[in-house]
C-alpha cells in the first residue's frame, strides 16, 4: 500500500498543470491608480480662483490632489490660451470633480481619467484619448465580462457590459493582442464572445448582435485613426511658419536654397517680318 501511495503521489507531481490559479483582485485603493484617482476627485475642497489662469488652476490641482493633470496642447487651436487670467470661480465645500467642471465649462473643455492621470481636452478629445489608449490582451478562456472589466479598470474608460446578457457575458474568450487601441481590443473581444460593441459617445456598450443592430442608428462609429492636428509642447503657442523654412518649438528646419527663376522660352520663329527702314526717305518734290 505504501508503494502504491508513493507511486500515485509521484504521478500527481509529474502530471502537467492544466490551469494556473487566478490571482486575487487588488483591493480598490491599494495599488490601484484608477481607484486612487477617483477617490481624489471625490474629495471635498474649496475651489476658489479669481483672476487666475487655467495653468495656475491646473498646477494648484496637481498639488492638492496629487493627480497628474495633463492639458491637451491642441487646445491652442481652439483659441484657448491657458496662460491668460480668465478663471473666476468660487466654489465652497464641493467635490473636486464638480469644482473642476465649473472651471472648465466656460472653456467648453472636459476631463477624463487615463492611465497617465487626469486628461483635459474637448469632449471629443477626451473620448479619443481614452479609447485610443494602447492595451495588451492575453486571454486564455477568460470570461468576457472579467476581461472587459479589467480593461476598464486599467484605462479609466467606460466599458459597459449589458446586464441583460447574464451568463452569456461569462463566455470564455481566447485572444492575444499586442499594443492595440482600447476600442479595437473591446470590439475584437466582443466578436470572439459572439457579442457586439457599439460606441455611444465616450461609452463602449457590449450587448447581443441583435440589440447592437437596433442601437446602431443612434450610435457613433469607431473613432477615426490618426491625429489631424499638429501637437506642440505644453505651454508653447504654435509658431509662425516662415516663407521657406519651418520652425517648431525652436527646432528649425533649413530653408530650401533660393533658386534662380528659369528664363522665359524664346518665341517660336514665325513668318519673316519686313524690316523697317532705319530712315524714312525724303519727301518727293512737288512740281
Amino acid at each position: 500500500m505504501r508503494s502504491f501511495g508513493l507511486i500515485a503521489l509521484l504521478i500527481a507531481f509529474a502530471s502537467p498543470a492544466f490551469a494556473a490559479p487566478t490571482p486575487a483582485p487588488t483591493p480598490p485603493g491599494k495599488g490601484d491608480p484608477m481607484a486612487a484617482a477617483r477617490k481624489a476627485l471625490d474629495e471635498v475642497s474649496d475651489m476658489t480662483y479669481q483672476g487666475r489662469s487655467l495653468n495656475d488652476v491646473i498646477n494648484d490641482l496637481r498639488t492638492k490632489s496629487k493627480l497628474n493633470v495633463i492639458l491637451d496642447p491642441s487646445v491652442f487651436h481652439y483659441g484657448i490660451d491657458p496662460n491668460q487670467p480668465t478663471v473666476n470661480v468660487s466654489q465652497k465645500d464641493v467635490k473636486v470633480r464638480d469644482g473642476l467642471k465649473a472651471i472648465l465649462t466656460p472653456y467648453n473643455l472636459r476631463f477624463g481619467l487615463i492611465r497617465e492621470g487626469l486628461y483635459i481636452s474637448t469632449e471629443d478629445g477626451v473620448t479619443a484619448k481614452q479609447l485610443k489608449q494602447r492595451v495588451t490582451v492575453d486571454c486564455d478562456g477568460t470570461p468576457f465580462a472579467t476581461a472587459a472589466k479589467q480593461l476598464a479598470a486599467d484605462t479609466g474608460a467606460n466599458v459597459v457590459v449589458d446586464p441583460r446578457l447574464k451568463e452569456k457575458a461569462n463566455a470564455g474568450v481566447t485572444l492575444k493582442l499586442d499594443e492595440v487601441p482600447l476600442e479595437t481590443a473591446v470590439r475584437l473581444l466582443a466578436e470572439v464572445a459572439d457579442l457586439r460593441a457599439v460606441r455611444m459617445s465616450n461609452v463602449l456598450f457590449v450587448t447581443t448582435p441583435e440589440r447592437a443592430e437596433k442601437l446602431r442608428p443612434d450610435a457613433d462609429g469607431p473613432l477615426p485613426g490618426g491625429n489631424p492636428l499638429p501637437v506642440f509642447p505644453h505651454g508653447l503657442n504654435p509658431p509662425p511658419v516662415p516663407a521657406f523654412g519651418l520652425n517648431f518649438g525652436g527646432l528649425a528646419l533649413p530653408a530650401a536654397p533660393p533658386q534662380a527663376l528659369p528664363a522665359p522660352p524664346a518665341p517660336e520663329p514665325g513668318p519673316a517680318a519686313e524690316k523697317a527702314p532705319d530712315k524714312l526717305p525724303p519727301p518727293a518734290d512737288k512740281k
